[in-house]
């Protein structure tokens, strides 16, 4: 059993490792500064919850795999191909993706905090560890990125013609 979760929080930590990246590639490219400023608080938050992984994945006397992180690292630089030929710019539709590549991501790293909070008594060496808390900062994480999602999605989705065409 420990073996499913020790995959499970490899498989977290892989995935992160490619969020992060794609957490600065949105930042590099959002023209506004709170944007941009609430995506690198994003990216710093996103590496704590990897040292958490990290932590719980020791934990259980295992090191995290070299292995899946590099595949984590890999697909999100696949993504980069896609989004080098969309580009990430806002407004346009790579950069809507990626933020909901991205509210995705942390919906499942929410996900992940709920499962380890509901099988931690399994686990006396998580005791110190605040799995509802941090549930409550993912759902606020992905409620930010969803924030700019859907502030994307408006110019991207929706031609200017039609925009400027809507009743007032």
């Amino acid at each position: 059993m420990d073996q499913s979760l020790q995959r499970y929080l490899n498989d977290h930590l892989a995935g992160s490792a490619g969020a992060v990246h794609l957490i600065e590639e949105v930042a590099d490219h959002f023209d506004l500064p709170e944007a941009k400023s609430f995506f690198l608080a994003l990216k710093t938050k996103v590496e704590a919850d990897r040292e958490v992984l990290a932590r719980l994945v020791r934990s259980i006397d295992k090191e995290p795999s070299g292995l899946l992180e590099a595949a984590g690292k890999l697909a999100a630089k696949v993504g980069d191909l896609k989004f080098s030929w969309e580009g990430i710019n806002p407004g346009e539709l790579g950069m809507f993706e990626a933020l909901e590549m991205l509210t995705l991501g942390v919906q499942g790293k929410r996900l992940l905090w709920q499962v380890l909070d509901q099988i931690r008594p399994a686990f006396p060496e998580w005791a110190g560890e605040d799995f509802a808390t941090l549930k409550r900062e993912a759902d606020a994480q992905r409620d930010g990125v969803d924030f700019w999602r859907l502030q994307v999605g408006g110019e991207c989705l929706v031609s200017e013609e039609r925009r400027k065409s809507r009743p007032a």
